[in-house]
């Protein structure tokens, strides 16, 4: 199944079911359940991954996103105590995405600006 971009909904995805019909739903977590027949025109979508629909419900959206740039997914994890407030705020912060998809972004760029310290 296939995965579109539409150039004049960027908070949607319009992807295949397993009929072949064009559907449109929201790009959101379980948006899949709200989803409507897509009606715009095929020249207006641009072809993506399926796997950036992971978390919307979409069938089609099978496999998940390499988490190490090597391609590895990781089996390791890490737990950070936090707050109520501090949770809070973050979940604010993250919006529509998943906590942890938006604390590893955030990290990541973090890490890329910080400069390594030398040894003595």
């Amino acid at each position: 199944m296939k995965l579109y971009r539409p150039r004049e909904i960027p908070d949607h995805w319009v992807g295949e079911d397993r009929h072949g019909a064009l559907l449109l739903w929201p790009a959101k977590p379980k948006g899949w359940s709200k989803r409507t027949p897509y009606t715009g025109g095929k020249r207006q979508l641009e072809e993506v991954s399926p796997t950036l629909a992971r978390g919307t419900g979409w069938p089609g959206a099978v496999g998940g996103k390499p988490r190490a740039s090597s391609g590895e997914r990781s089996t390791r994890s890490i737990g950070v105590r936090a707050t109520a407030e501090e949770r809070a705020a973050w979940e604010s912060a993250a919006g529509d995405r998943r906590l942890s998809d938006w604390i590893r972004d955030t990290l990541n760029v973090a890490a890329g600006r910080a400069r390594p310290k030398s040894k003595p």
